[in-house]
């Protein structure tokens, strides 16, 4: 690793591992035709710390780059021409810390859909990591790590299934009768629950200061702050998240983990909004809370009611902020004093910095060092399960669900189409308010769709629905709210996942309030038009597994890899429980985001277990790119299949409840995935009894490999196999060779499991092949 190419300031959450490399197939539709070569990509922070931005506008005449304030400043950067559709520039001067940005083509603000993206300003928006010298304490660091997993719980605020972060310490697996205080911890405006993990490293920060033996291990619960209630008029506390935490979040989170019960063991904090939200919970429920830690904010109105109502004692209360904001300081110091005078014991501190990530990163740092250092039991109050209640009061609209399902990205898992208008109140506290704003997406009725985008100063705008012409958009500022919109309707969508491009100017860019994949080797949109006969992928009010994010080393890349893994509904109870794993590949331009976000697949697991329609398992889901540094790797394939059997599997039999035996495993994958499924059984049958490719082809022979000698013999394919799964769709490029290859196979007498349907080469039709196979998994084995 060089010397600023730690992972933890190129990690994102449309991809953990960027693969920076361009790609480009000769032939299509032919995998041994692929090409990976070298790519810097949208931009690279050099040693020297200067910053190359690069952006891909063959039809620009111009192109800047610009920061939103605070550290990075806002002035625009002039990218000049490479003569090859490219714009390019080299930054110097560039100041430590966590940058968010903007892209400027023809002076129209656009995003990179080549940079790295999170979560800000209510938007997709693109970020980079200036790092700062000496400071290392956020880094991914060679330190047992612990497991960060995506929970669902219900709403009952507004009848929304809600999903939170949950970042439980190194060893809570192992440590089965140890129990956990807990933090709750809260984003800021514009940002929502995935931001302390990707753009705040929270996990990372708590895995080195626990191996440092600085801070207390713990659980941190990071939910989304939004609990807009319908028909009322949203500010600056956005709807009832107060409610919705101590009522829906809490009983579901001590229902579900082993935490410590009581005051002493809770803490809650977080960051602009997310302090006042701290603030407004801990001052009307200190009967819960013993701990509080405010991040650049201060509510007045809440700290006049801890002061005065001090029923019980608190136990910290921690204040921070920016030296760039020098009122905030001075407000908080006189608090500060104010706690003090009163004997509530009070810390405070300011770092370099404006209202941006590395400060609140420092303010975690620092806050989570004094947490839980007050151990016992005094001031506790009935458990908050009893006194809450641990059931849901009510059922969720079938309706609500399936609206859910089709904004579900992993950016936001259930979006908020809002703009905050900023105000103040008398007292100078926050009071904006928050403005719907239009969907990039709007399912208009069946077969029917309107495109939104939001480019006031635009020449041109235009959408390609992928397998359709590309479309114009048309200005919408004779619509009440709808000034600088671009839009257009159109007809006659087939139902399923539908990605799509738009172009301002001419030029390919990604809009940032229309759900976002990672596909085609970018960020890419995309939009659900509804299937009537396939309810098994949508959001359902039945249990819910858990989506857990797991670190590794691979062997063939010699970089840490992050995998998501599913744990079915009721894991975390039945712990005397083993299960069978399911190793589930993406295709070629995709990642490993793809199953869970454009797949949904833990949907439609979810469904099918409950349903009694498939065997309870855990799935794993990797990044395929795995090419060694040496460049030995095989140019299309690369080295997964080495990674797999000799990092990934060890893994996951040590850090989960498996029954790790060939025969209680399975592998499969869509194409690029299914034909590396195909690649890693049939070189690895003491791994596999169980198979599936999805849209890759099935290889008898070819250049590499010969198969002929399992495919063609009966015997020696069922003493490998207890099933090997084939499936294509009928429009798919790969459906004519698919089935030749499945009648050579066939007339040998070998048993192959085969599903067609029509279906083209897309998540619909992958979708399809998993509600099939998923059921057909294990059953020899139960």
């Amino acid at each position: 690793m060089g010397k600023w190419k730690n992972q933890a300031l190129t990690m994102h959450p449309v991809f953990f591992d960027p693969l920076n490399k361009k790609v480009y197939m000769k032939e299509s539709g032919n995998i041994d035709s692929l090409q990976y070569l070298e790519d810097p990509g949208a931009i690279e922070v050099q040693e020297d710390k200067q910053v190359r931005f690069r952006f891909f506008a063959p039809e620009a005449k111009t192109v800047e780059v610009a920061g939103l304030g605070g550290t990075m400043g806002n002035e625009h950067f002039s990218l000049k021409p490479e003569g090859n559709g490219y714009f390019s520039a080299t930054v110097d001067g560039i100041k430590p810390g966590f940058h968010y940005h903007n892209w400027y083509v023809d002076g129209v603000e656009v995003q990179n859909p080549h940079g790295a993206f999170g979560y800000g300003c209510f938007k997709a928006i693109n970020f980079f990591e200036m790092p700062e010298e000496g400071t290392d304490f956020y880094y991914l660091k060679e330190v047992p790590h612990g497991d960060v997993r995506i929970m669902k719980y219900k709403s009952q605020v507004n009848s929304h299934i809600k999903a939170c972060f949950v970042y439980t310490p190194p060893g809570y697996e192992e440590k089965r009768d140890r129990e956990y205080p807990v933090l709750y911890l809260q984003h800021g405006a514009g940002e929502n629950e995935t931001g302390w993990i990707w753009s705040g490293k929270l996990n990372l920060i708590l895995d080195n200061l626990i191996k440092e033996k600085k801070c207390t291990e713990m659980i941190v619960v990071m939910c989304c702050g939004y609990s807009f209630i319908p028909e009322t008029d949203p500010v600056f506390y956005p709807g009832d998240f107060d409610r919705e935490l101590t009522e829906d979040c809490i009983p579901c989170i001590e229902k579900e983990f082993r935490v410590k019960k009581g005051r002493a063991y809770r803490a809650i904090a977080g960051l602009s909004m997310g302090s006042a939200q701290a603030m407004l919970t801990f001052a009307k429920h200190q009967d819960l809370f013993g701990y509080l830690g405010v991040f650049s904010g201060m509510a007045d109105t809440e700290l006049d009611k801890i002061l005065t109502e001090k029923t019980y004692a608190a136990h910290h209360i921690f204040l921070s902020c920016g030296k760039g904001e020098e009122r905030l300081a001075e407000k908080q110091q006189a608090a500060c004093g104010q706690l003090l005078e009163q004997g509530i014991p009070c810390s405070r501190a300011s770092y370099n910095g404006f209202h941006e990530w590395h400060v609140w990163r420092e303010s975690l740092r620092e806050f989570a060092a004094l947490l839980f250092k007050k151990d016992g039991i005094e001031g506790i109050t009935t458990d908050i399960m009893d006194k809450q209640g641990s059931e849901p009061r009510t059922q969720i609209s079938g309706e609500m669900l399936r609206k859910q399902t089709w904004e579900e990205q992993v950016l936001f898992f259930d979006p908020a189409y809002k703009k905050i208008l900023f105000a103040v109140d008398d007292k100078g506290n926050p009071a904006g308010r928050y403005r719907d704003i239009h969907h990039g997406v709007e399912i208009e009725g069946k077969a029917e769709v309107s495109f939104w985008f939001l480019a006031p100063d635009a020449e041109k705008v235009e959408v390609e629905v992928y397998g359709m012409e590309r479309r114009k958009l048309n200005r919408a500022d004779g619509e009440e709210g709808s000034q600088g919109y671009w839009t257009v309707r159109l007809e006659g969508i087939e139902p399923g996942f539908h990605y799509h491009e738009y172009y301002v100017n001419g030029n390919p860019v990604l809009n940032t309030m229309a759900p976002v994949g990672y596909g085609a080797f970018k960020a890419l949109n995309f939009f659900e038009m509804p299937e009537t006969d396939f309810h098994e992928y949508l959001l359902s009010d039945i249990p819910h597994g858990q989506i857990h994010l797991n670190y590794y080393q691979s062997s063939q890349t010699g970089r840490t890899k992050m995998c998501y893994v599913y744990t079915p509904p009721g894991y975390e109870r039945n712990i005397e429980k083993r299960y069978p794993v399911l190793y589930l590949q993406h295709g070629g331009g995709e990642n490993e985001t793809g199953w869970i976000w454009q797949g949904k697949i833990d949907n439609i697991a979810d469904c099918l277990i409950a349903e009694g329609r498939m065997r309870e398992m855990i799935i794993v889901m990797n990044s395929g790119y795995a090419f060694r540094r040496d460049g030995s790797s095989h140019h299309s394939l690369g080295s997964f299949d080495e990674e797999l059997v000799k990092d990934c599997i060890p893994f996951i039999d040590h850090m989960y409840r498996t029954v790790p035996e060939r025969e209680s495993r399975a592998m499969a994958g869509l194409s690029m995935g299914g034909m590396q499924t195909q690649r890693t059984v049939f070189r690895n049958p003491e791994f596999f009894a169980w198979a599936g490719i999805f849209s890759g082809g099935l290889i008898i022979e070819d250049k590499d490999s010969d198969y002929k000698q399992i495919l063609y013999d009966r015997s020696s394919f069922e003493k490998i196999f207890q099933m090997l799964f084939v499936a294509c769709g009928t429009r798919d490029g790969f459906y004519s060779t698919t089935k030749e290859a499945v009648r050579k196979v066939k007339a040998h007498g070998t048993p192959l499991e085969v599903f067609e349907e029509e279906g083209g080469h897309d998540w619909t039709f992958w979708r399809h092949c998993a509600r099939e196979f998923l059921p057909k998994l294990f059953i020899k084995t139960i």
